[in-house]
Parts: C-alpha cells; sequence; structure tokens
C-alpha cells in the first residue's frame, strides 16, 4: 500500500534490469493508482513492447480508460482506441501465452460515460477473453453440468467488496435474510480482498468463507468443489479478478447485480437483479442477461447510526453566511456534460457554493479543476473541495450541507441511503440507464408526494433554485424524507423475500428443465401490484 516505497523500488528494478517486461507492468500499476495516466499507460506499452505475447500486459495497455474526460470528444476517442484494442486481442488468440492471474480490463469505466453501445463493447470484451483463455485452459476440469436434485440451494457469493463498504452495506443485510431461511452460504472473497470488522461479521453469517488464490486455474477448481447451485456476483466490474472467475461457468445457475450498475456483457451470466423501480421501459435491451425485476430496490439497508450526528459547519470550517449545495461524490461521476448544469445553477445563486470531496488521489481532483478552468469557471470558483473524511464526518457533511445534487447519467447509490436517513433532500433526474435512475426509485418506494424528481435538465436546474432559495420548504421536505424513509425504506423485509422468491424459482426451474425462468418472470409480489 505504500505506492511511493513501490515506485521507487520498481524504478531501481528497472535501472537493473531495462528490460524487465514485468516491472514495467507493476510501475504502470503503480502510476495509474497515483493518478499519473499519461506515464502509467506509457510503462504499460513498454511492458507489451517487451514481452508481446503475454495476455495481461496486452489488456493493460490496449484496455486502458481514463476516470476523467475532458469533454465528449475524449470519451468517444477513448472508446474507440477500447474497441480497437479488444480487436488487436482478439485477432491472434493462439498466440497468447497461459495467463493464470487475473487481467486488467478497465471495464470499470464504461458505465460512466452515458453512451449506448455499453452492451455492444462488454460482449466483443468477454468473448475475446474467453476465447484467449479457452485456448490455453484445455486441462481444467469442465463446469459443472448439473444442480442438486433436491434440498435447500447451495448458494455462493463471490465479491472482493463484502466489507465495510458501499457492496457490504447493500449485500449484508441479503446475506443475513438467506442463512436465516436455511439456505447454505459460501462466501467467496479473492486473494487481494480487504479484511474488517464488517467483514468478519458477515462471514459469521455464512456457512463457509473462502480466500481464494491467486491462480485463477486453482481459484476455479476450489469453487468448484463447492458443488454450488447459484453463483451471485454481487458486482461484476469492481474487481478484475471475479470478472476474470466469471468467464467460466463454475455453478449451474449464474447471476449478478446493481454494485456495479451495468451489464457484464458475458454468456456465462444468466440473470440480473434489478428492479421495476429503476429499470427503463426498453431494459432488458441492455443486458446481455436475463433481467429480474423485482418490486422493490434489490437490497436491505440497514439504518445508518446517526444518534451522533449533527450540522456543523465550523466542524468543516464551511462559510456560515452562504447555502451549501453538497455533491458529495467521487469525481469521476461528473461527466462533461454535467459542468454546464452546475454553470447555469450557480450563475442563479451567488449565495450558494458547491461542496465536494476530494478525488481519490490529487491529479485526479487536479484533472477535475482544470477541466472547469476551461468550461465551468464560475462552478470551480464557488466549488469547495473537502478532504476525503471518515464515515462520521461524512454523514455530518450529509446534515451539514443545505441540499444534495444527485450527479447526471450516473447517480448516487449508497448516498442516497444515507442522506435519506438524515432526510437531506436530494435534488435527481432519471436518466436512461438504471445507474442513474436508483434516487427516483427510491423516492418512489418511500412514496414521497412531492419527491425532488427532475424532468428533464431545466427541470433540475430549476428545482435546485428553489430548494436553495427557500429555507422552509427545505425544512419541510426534511422532515417527510425522514419519515417516509424510516418506514418504507430501510430493513426492508419484502425486498429480500422477492430475491428469495427468485433463487428459489430459478434453482427449481433448473432441476426441472435444466433451463432458466420465463422471460417475463415476476416474483408473487410484483404480480399482486
Amino acid at each position: 500500500g505504500d505506492l511511493e516505497q513501490a515506485r521507487a523500488a520498481t524504478l531501481k528494478a528497472i535501472e537493473l534490469k531495462p528490460d524487465h517486461a514485468d516491472a514495467y507492468m507493476n510501475l504502470g500499476g503503480i502510476l495509474k493508482e497515483q493518478g499519473d495516466l499519461e506515464q502509467a499507460r506509457a510503462a504499460t506499452l513498454k511492458a507489451i513492447e517487451l514481452k508481446p505475447n503475454d495476455l495481461k500486459k496486452a489488456t493493460a495497455a490496449k484496455l486502458f480508460f481514463s476516470d476523467l474526460h475532458e469533454d465528449f470528444d475524449h470519451i468517444n476517442r477513448e472508446r474507440e482506441s477500447y474497441v480497437n484494442g479488444i480487436t488487436e486481442i482478439a485477432r491472434t488468440p493462439l498466440e497468447w501465452e497461459r495467463i493464470d492471474q487475473s487481467c486488467s480490463t478497465d471495464m470499470f469505466w464504461i458505465a460512466y460515460h452515458n453512451k449506448t453501445d455499453d452492451k455492444k463493447i462488454l460482449e466483443s470484451l468477454g468473448e475475446c477473453l474467453q476465447s484467449a483463455c479457452k485456448n490455453k485452459a484445455k486441462d481444467e476440469t469442465m463446469p459443472p453440468e448439473r444442480i442438486s436434485a433436491a434440498g435447500m440451494p447451495r448458494i455462493g457469493i463471490c465479491s472482493d467488496f463484502l466489507r465495510n463498504h458501499t457492496i457490504g452495506k447493500l449485500y449484508s443485510g441479503i446475506i443475513r435474510s438467506l442463512k436465516q431461511k436455511g439456505f447454505h452460504l459460501t462466501i467467496l472473497r479473492g486473494p487481494d480482498a480487504k479484511t474488517d470488522e464488517a467483514s468478519i461479521s458477515i462471514d459469521s453469517l455464512a456457512d463457509a468463507s473462502i480466500r481464494l488464490p491467486q491462480s485463477l486455474a486453482a481459484a476455479r477448481e476450489m469453487v468448484r468443489r463447492q458443488e454450488l447451485d447459484l453463483l451471485l456476483y454481487p458486482d461484476i466490474g469492481m474487481s478484475p479478478y471475479t470478472y476474470m472467475l466469471a468467464l467460466e461457468r463454475l455453478a449451474p445457475i449464474q447471476a449478478t447485480s446493481w454494485g456495479h450498475p451495468n451489464t457484464t456483457g458475458l454468456n456465462t451470466v444468466d440473470y440480473f437483479i434489478s428492479s421495476e423501480l429503476i429499470e427503463p421501459a426498453d431494459g432488458q435491451t441492455q443486458y446481455t442477461e436475463q433481467l429480474i425485476k423485482i418490486a422493490k430496490l434489490p437490497c436491505v439497508y440497514e439504518h445508518p447510526q446517526i444518534k451522533e450526528i449533527s450540522s456543523s459547519r465550523d466542524r468543516f470550517r464551511l462559510p456560515s453566511n452562504h447555502c451549501l449545495i453538497g455533491i458529495p461524490q467521487s469525481l469521476f461521476k461528473f461527466h462533461p456534460d454535467y459542468d454546464d448544469v452546475l454553470e447555469q445553477i450557480i450563475s442563479r445563486l451567488p449565495n450558494a457554493r458547491y461542496v465536494l470531496i476530494e478525488g481519490q488521489n490529487k491529479p485526479q481532483t487536479d484533472r477535475l479543476k482544470a477541466r472547469w478552468v476551461k468550461r465551468a469557471p464560475a462552478t470551480l470558483e464557488n466549488t469547495i473541495f473537502l478532504p476525503r473524511m471518515s464515515q462520521a464526518d461524512y454523514l455530518c457533511l450529509l446534515e451539514t450541507v443545505d441540499l444534495l445534487l444527485d450527479p447526471i447519467y450516473f447517480g448516487s447509490g449508497n448516498t442516497f441511503y444515507e442522506s435519506m436517513a438524515l432526510g437531506t433532500p436530494l435534488v435527481t433526474m432519471p436518466g436512461d440507464y438504471m445507474r442513474g435512475r436508483i434516487v427516483a426509485g427510491g423516492y418512489k418506494q418511500m412514496k414521497l408526494e412531492n419527491p425532488p424528481i427532475a424532468e428533464n435538465i431545466q427541470d433540475y436546474i430549476e428545482l435546485t433554485v428553489r430548494l436553495a432559495e427557500d429555507a422552509e420548504l427545505r425544512s419541510q421536505m426534511k422532515q417527510e424524507i425522514k419519515t417516509a424513509a424510516q418506514k418504507h425504506l430501510f430493513n426492508d423485509q419484502e425486498a429480500v423475500d422477492e430475491i428469495i422468491e427468485f433463487i428459489q424459482a430459478a434453482v427449481d426451474e433448473h432441476r426441472k428443465t435444466g433451463g432458466l425462468l420465463p422471460v417475463d418472470w415476476q416474483s408473487s409480489r410484483r404480480r399482486s401490484l
């Protein structure tokens, strides 16, 4: 974790052995973590130049995205380069050396571009890597073909983020309920998954917790030996390791969900668990998987501990005489199109200040600021960047700001739940894809009469201005939100009951026919609605 020492040691290795391809590969990873994207890419290109038949180095060099983009043209250029990279890798699959460790594909960033061809690109990526790996994996055990004949299903849940992380918060309640219902549960974690109090607590809910090895062949065989009926990957796209595992079928039924809100593009993943509340009418067309839409948001989220939380501008050294508009999201959610929206809002609210949290590293923050110098100077001038903070401070910040904005295209997830517990109004505008519709779907579940949901960009601007200027309206909305969230949003057993119903139905269908549920399958609750 000490990137500076790692960088120094790796540069020394290169000095001692200038043709050390692995050292250049490692240097690329270190530089990318530090936010030095240009030098990171140069290092990975040098690695593939020195070892041209290494698939792991090829994916790092050819499948590359920036975390923030200067404009829409920048996004298009990088996506075109990415597609060309897939084509180059797919063109000579027989030449790749055997790969037994995970590859970096940067597929995570695709969901943030707001483009229509995500599914096409991700399907091409999956087919490319499946082909490249399969040619070198003839000695591996064949995937399971039969599901257990009877009894409670054996469920595996594979993620590197089942800890004090958004994924852990979204799924710990589901894991607890599955165990209470009598399912046999196995937690599967990659070799680099972090351990904390939350991960230990989650592991205690399962029948078994397995730390998988670096070797993908050994990991796949270990998973197959569990004889799972259904393997759930909560967040394919968040971890290169779990993505590489999902390239093959390790259980008769494989599913994913909204931990990373985009299709996997993989023909080995059968179902995507989502919700009627957050999917657009044409939702199925955006998924390779069969879309399962339950009636509620697909999680059981515990109410955050907020007894000690109170508003405190002094704590963050925030001005006392300005309206504070919080957008405390990862900076890579700030799509270039959002710049003009923020400019229009701040031009209407000279007494307002945006409150953001610095990026994962200093260069990321600097890149957003540099973009705003050109595209959104008033936004930059009126934005306060706070240092990254603890969970307790983050909740305090959500309570301190006057209102919150949900970024367009890729909106809030975890922050939505936490802000609703505090009642802070969160202005949102549903997008064309599920990842931009979660807040609006949550408001629907909460049954708010007049939620701050905009119909379009202009409405989003007007809603924000209205709430910023009307303290009485904010206060009224805050109480309504807290009451509705307590009643309809947190610890929702109906949601997990629907998920359990789906799991049992999927297993039963496979036991009877060996196939999948009907495309129009609905939970009993959704049918009743």
